[in-house]
C-alpha cells in the first residue's frame, strides 16, 4: 500500500540521519580528559590534578622514588612539585597519542616539559615522556596508571 511505502521511506531517511550523528569515540573522549592534566598543572591546583586519578591509581611521577598507590600520595606529590616556593610552573605538551584498547580503556603516550619561573629566571624540566592508562568509570574518564620519566639524552 501507499502508506506502507511512505512509512518505509520515512524509516529509511531516519536511519540515514541517525547514522550521520557523530558520537565521540573512546580514544577522543579519553584524550580530552587527559588534556585536563596539562590545564590543571598550569593552575597549580593540587585538588583538580588529583581528581583526574582513580582512587586505586598506580602513579610514578618524574621524581617518585616509590610507586604511589593512594589519592593522598598523588595529591602530596603534586603539592610538593608545584609549590610556589619553587616558582611559577607551566606545562607545555609536545605530542600526545592514544590507542583505544577497549570501549572503556585507552592507552595515552605523551611528551611534554614543565617550565618554572623563579626570581625572573625560566628553567625547563624535561622533556619528559608519559604513559598513562585511562579508564571510563561511572561515565567519567580517570587515570588508572601514570608513569612520567625524563627522555634519555642521545649518546
Amino acid at each position: 500500500t501507499k502508506e506502507l511505502k511512505l512509512v518505509k521511506r520515512l524509516v529509511a531517511v531516519l536511519l540515514m540521519l541517525m547514522s550521520a550523528v557523530v558520537h565521540a569515540e573512546p580514544r577522543e573522549e579519553a584524550l580530552a580528559a587527559f588534556e585536563k592534566f596539562f590545564a590543571y598543572f598550569n593552575t597549580d591546583n593540587h585538588e583538580q590534578l588529583s581528581s583526574l586519578f582513580a582512587s586505586d591509581a598506580l602513579f610514578y611521577g618524574t621524581i617518585s622514588t616509590e610507586l604511589v598507590t593512594t589519592p593522598e600520595g598523588i595529591r602530596e606529590y603534586f603539592a610538593a612539585a608545584l609549590s610556589h616556593t619553587r616558582g611559577e610552573v607551566k606545562a607545555r605538551p609536545f605530542s600526545t597519542s592514544a590507542t583505544a584498547l577497549s570501549d572503556d580503556i585507552v592507552l595515552i603516550v605523551a611528551t611534554w616539559q614543565s617550565e618554572r619561573t623563579l626570581e625572573g629566571k625560566m628553567m625547563t624540566n624535561g622533556p619528559t615522556r608519559n604513559t598513562s592508562v585511562m579508564q571510563k568509570r561511572d561515565g567519567r574518564w580517570v587515570i588508572v596508571q601514570f608513569h612520567n620519566s625524563w627522555v634519555p639524552k642521545k649518546p
